[in-house]
């Protein structure tokens, strides 16, 4: 039986005018020119990956899959839809959605274009869906890597939350990164460079805040597009509440106030009781 989803190895039976017709012996399968990585002759055995096309129609190819139904990988996303979700690349002709359900709730933290998510394959009738991994569904992947503390790593936001976010690596290792340690909102698939600051029976904290004297220059930057972008103007003080911060600016409200206050001392901003003013010279 030819298992979508899968690798499969199957024989050459035929040449058609659209590409060679696989089988197992009983079903077949399409596997067009253009998704074979040589030529092929009757009776030739090959490695596919069973895929549904636009028509939903089961079609093999050559290419490895980043994510199989058994095997999860890294996808690339390629396209946002508000109504349904985001797509993603899994190598195939057809991109795979990952539907609404499976996205936070608030689309400030959907992913971008070009952000890499860790996925598995779920059929879904005659079609794949994808599923971004969390923390419990990659406890049990291989890992290839460990790290110690202070080891500055490559990852991927996984989840992103109220409390903290969760970070995957290349190494399928998990990293929590708790709010306290975080700068601005970050997405769901968004590439990050955590720091390791604690390691406990093979569990990792982060943090994804910079040393602070590189930090603030580029704070500085972000408050003072934002007020010459609005006419030198900003509701935002040092009073405001995070929530309040953080949906302006996509700063905390730690690095906001340590940005803001380096700004009034070098008399580039003014700080009024229910405002701020950028300083004209």
């Amino acid at each position: 039986m030819i298992k979508a989803g899968e690798m499969n190895e199957l024989s050459v039976l035929r040449k058609s005018d659209l590409g060679y017709m696989l089988t197992d012996g009983n079903d077949e399968v399409l596997l067009h020119f253009k998704e074979s990585d040589k030529e092929l002759n009757i009776g030739d055995k090959v490695e596919v990956f069973i895929y549904f096309d636009s028509k939903n129609r089961p079609t093999a190819t050559t290419h490895t899959p980043y994510a199989t139904l058994q095997a999860p990988g890294f996808a690339k996303v390629v396209e946002t839809v508000s109504n349904l979700g985001v797509f993603v690349n899994i190598n195939t002709p057809k991109d795979v959605l990952i539907p609404l359900d499976y996205l936070p709730y608030d689309k400030q933290m959907w992913p971008e274009i070009d952000d890499m998510i860790l996925i598995s394959l779920k059929m879904k009738k005659d079609s794949f869906i994808a599923k971004p991994l969390n923390r419990f569904d990659i406890i049990d992947l291989p890992k290839t890597k460990s790290y110690e503390k202070d080891d500055v790593v490559d990852g991927y936001v996984i989840r992103p939350g109220v409390e903290g976010v969760g970070i995957v690596t290349k190494d399928m290792q998990y990293i929590f990164v708790h709010k306290t340690h975080l700068r601005r909102v970050y997405r769901l698939g968004e590439f990050v460079t955590p720091k390791i600051i604690m390691v406990k029976k093979n569990e990792y904290n982060g943090s994804l805040t910079q040393n602070k004297e590189l930090m603030i220059g580029t704070d500085e930057e972000i408050i003072l597009n934002y007020l010459r972008a609005h006419d030198g103007v900003m509701s935002l003080t040092a009073k405001s509440s995070s929530e309040e911060v953080e949906g302006v600016l996509k700063l905390s409200r730690k690095a906001f106030k340590r940005a803001l206050g380096s700004l009034y001392k070098e008399h580039k901003v003014d700080c009024l009781l229910d405002k701020t003013v950028l300083i004209k010279k």
